[in-house]
């Protein structure tokens, strides 16, 4: 499982997660959290694409480390380490079209990934659309997360299958996926909005 942490101050503690693996239950699974940390503990509500949740809860060793336990998964500690972006500063890249919400533009992607999970299984690449940052988690299989950051409190997710890399004409929005997830600093609610959204190459 991976996360990614796009605000971690005295107010909140939010941001977006992926699972690795290929298989089993939780296999693809992808979503937001939104929590808190006191001192050394830390508590997140998490709810993945499709709509169900579950707690996220441990101790943070400032931004070193977390060790947190899935309120679905008890008994399996989980610790998370920073993942630092290495490389060339110029990389190669590619684009494609990315329409969603009826908003149409240009997605420009690193073709180096930014981090490798599962032992391959899962590649996460980063890129922009329309002055907008995006991450790529991309699966061995072809199943793909696109996450569009609006801004700290607002993300757009959809799930794709027959996701390649380099064929962006395959990719398909998978049935009953994809949703706007956007967060309040100041009363730190969800509000979700359904999203559709499709790939095109170019």
């Amino acid at each position: 499982m991976e996360i990614e942490i796009f605000a971690n101050d005295s107010l909140a503690w939010n941001g977006d997660f992926a699972v690795a693996a290929e298989t089993g239950p939780y296999a693809h699974q992808t979503g937001s959290f939104q929590g808190t940390i006191t001192g050394s503990q830390l508590n997140a509500t998490c709810e993945a694409a499709d709509g169900t949740s579950f707690q996220l809860s441990g101790t943070s060793n400032g931004d070193s480390s977390f060790t947190l336990v899935r309120s679905d998964i008890p008994g399996t500690t989980l610790t998370f380490l920073p993942v630092l972006q290495s490389g060339p500063v110029k990389r190669a890249e590619t684009s494609f079209n990315l329409n969603t919400n009826n908003t149409s533009g240009r997605v420009v992607l690193s073709t180096t990934p930014f981090s490798v999970q599962g032992s391959g299984t899962m590649t996460e690449y980063r890129g922009t659309w329309l002055g907008l940052n995006v991450t790529f988690w991309a699966y061995a299989s072809g199943y793909a997360s696109v996450i569009v950051y609006v801004n700290d409190f607002a993300i757009s997710t959809s799930n794709f299958s027959s996701y390649k890399l380099i064929d962006f004409g395959s990719a398909n929005l998978t049935a009953a996926s994809g949703r706007v997830s956007v967060y309040s600093a100041v009363t730190r609610s969800q509000f979700q909005f359904k999203n559709l959204a499709s790939v095109s190459p170019g």
